[in-house]
């Protein structure tokens, strides 16, 4: 995909190749070479087969990311590279039988899985997520609760006060679900049986402050992730990579992307690479035309 170009501090664009050549800021870089270098290397060409990963975002932000070239800043990678980062320690463990960090393909598309230990007939995913993120994987809900006291002053006088508690409630882990179950059917295509799916998520914010807001009593998390059915799962990926297929072939703008793919909109206000060549990004930063017209 044509990310090309890297965000300076002073709002500038530069590419990426001369950035790692010469560094145009007086000040020096923003952050070190090696470290831009990781960023680069991350960079995927598209090659016509969506991935597990990008089947997760919406069809109209990766259709814009492979009609494009864009720009990100290096320091808003910092999640993005922390995952890969975690994920190259993993590399350099030299486990027998294992299988780690293995591309796949098919006809459905591609899909690069960390870990599989074929003793246990499991596949590991690790990820590094907020604090919401894993209290909602985990399955609690946010909850108020009645004190049996009320407000004795200020603008609440006289209502109740209530405490906020997280309670059992339904798992929220649809993209992690979907990308495993993708795949754990290759791994299983590839002659090697799946028995179970598990998430290692490393807390990435968590502190004190965290812990009590949500509940969190560590910095590791292993999730089981239930096994969807073959049909689920290969359907969904089916109607993604045609919905993306179609959309190039044409040169269509695809409709906007759902509240969940926007994460409620919180993407397209200040994650989305390429909200300047989207009606519904331009909005979000409180700003009037898209950089092209939009289909």
């Amino acid at each position: 995909m044509p990310w090309t170009d890297f965000t300076c501090p002073d709002g500038w664009g530069i590419k990426i190749e001369d950035c790692l050549k010469k560094c145009r800021m007086d000040c020096g870089r923003c952050v070190s070479k090696p470290t831009l270098m990781a960023m680069a290397a991350g960079r995927r060409k598209w090659e016509n087969k969506i991935s597990a990963t990008q089947g997760l975002n919406g069809t109209r932000l990766e259709y814009l990311k492979i009609k494009h070239d864009f720009a990100e800043a290096p320091v808003s990678r910092a999640f993005a590279l922390l995952g890969t980062f975690h994920h190259a320690k993993h590399e350099k463990l030299e486990i027998p039988e294992a299988l780690q960090e293995e591309f796949m393909e098919d006809e459905l598309g591609t899909g690069f899985f960390d870990y599989y230990d074929p003793e246990e007939k499991t596949l590991w995913d690790f990820k590094t997520a907020g604090s919401y993120k894993v209290v909602k994987a985990l399955g609690f809900e946010k909850v108020d609760v009645p004190t049996d006291e009320v407000y004795k002053s200020g603008a609440k006088k006289g209502q109740p006060k209530t405490r906020t508690e997280w309670r059992k409630g339904t798992p929220d882990i649809f993209e992690w679900q979907m990308q495993l179950s993708r795949y754990a059917w290759m791994i299983q295509d590839a002659k090697f049986p799946v028995e179970r799916c598990l998430v290692q998520a490393t807390v990435r914010d968590f502190s004190a402050m965290t812990s009590r807001t949500y509940g969190l009593d560590r910095q590791i998390y292993v999730i089981e992730i239930p096994m969807l059915p073959r049909e689920e799962v290969v359907s969904f990926y089916l109607q993604k990579q045609q919905a993306l297929l179609d959309a190039l072939f044409d040169g269509e703008m695809p409709p906007p992307c759902s509240d969940r793919e926007t994460w409620d909109g919180r993407r397209c206000a200040g994650y989305c690479p390429v909200w300047q060549r989207c009606d519904v990004g331009v909005k979000a930063h409180g700003q009037t035309e898209p950089a092209e017209e939009v289909a």
